[in-house]
């Protein structure tokens, strides 16, 4: 059990044995005011079997009287006990709720690089290359997105890569960058959200001229 709940099964007992005894209180004031009014209506009190009758005095009055102010001043203190105990756990449900609230808020995401692999190819026509990764929406805060990042080089014409979602054979078009240069470049897709569920990203490659394109290096990058 949490201290929270520790603590709110606590308070439940003593609010619970303040009740009880409040209860409790309040039948002996009652049964204090009921011999009053009965004295006060009847000149006397029988006693046992009727032999013997005793006339209520002013001092047992007033003892009674002292009982009920004492009596009330202690249902007083004990009404005020379980109204501070409701407050207090009111204000203990709001600091849990607050440091819940807190504590996702200033939970930092840290950025994460997925390899997926190089290739290379010269078909002119988008190619499988054979490298892929899996990954799973559900492992990561729904606020995450992810950029596609690859780095290309070619001798003449253009080379181009892009992810396909494998496990639905869907084309993911956000994903597709090019380069034509022989210096390696990476390029950077705009930010995606990933795909609900568990899928597969597989690379796909082109070379526009059929020359070798080369794809040294690819990763889906997730951030903030």
């Amino acid at each position: 059990m949490s201290k929270f709940g520790k603590v709110v099964v606590l308070s439940l007992f003593i609010m619970f044995v303040c009740i009880v005894m409040l209860f409790f209180l309040q039948f002996q004031n009652n049964n204090s005011l009921e011999n009053i009014n009965g004295a006060k209506s009847n000149s006397s009190i029988l006693i046992e079997n009727g032999n013997i009758i005793n006339n209520l005095s002013d001092q047992n009055q007033a003892s009674l009287s002292a009982q009920i102010k004492n009596l009330n001043s202690k249902i007083i203190f004990l009404e005020t006990s379980v109204s501070g105990i409701m407050k207090r756990l009111d204000e203990l449900e709001n600091t849990v709720l607050n440091s819940k609230i807190n504590t996702s808020a200033n939970q930092i995401f840290q950025k994460q690089s997925i390899y997926i692999g190089s290739a290379s190819t010269n078909n002119n026509v988008w190619t499988d290359s054979g490298v892929e990764v899996n990954l799973d929406s559900n492992d990561y805060p729904s606020y995450i997105n992810a950029v596609f990042e690859v780095g290309i080089s070619i001798v003449s014409g253009e080379a181009s890569a892009r992810l396909v979602n494998k496990t639905t054979g869907s084309i993911m078009a956000i994903t597709e960058v090019a380069h034509s240069s022989s210096n390696t470049t990476w390029k950077t897709s705009p930010k995606f959200k990933l795909h609900p569920g568990n899928n597969t990203y597989s690379l796909q490659i082109r070379s526009s001229s059929s020359e070798t394109a080369n794809f040294s290096g690819s990763r889906i990058v997730l951030d903030k």
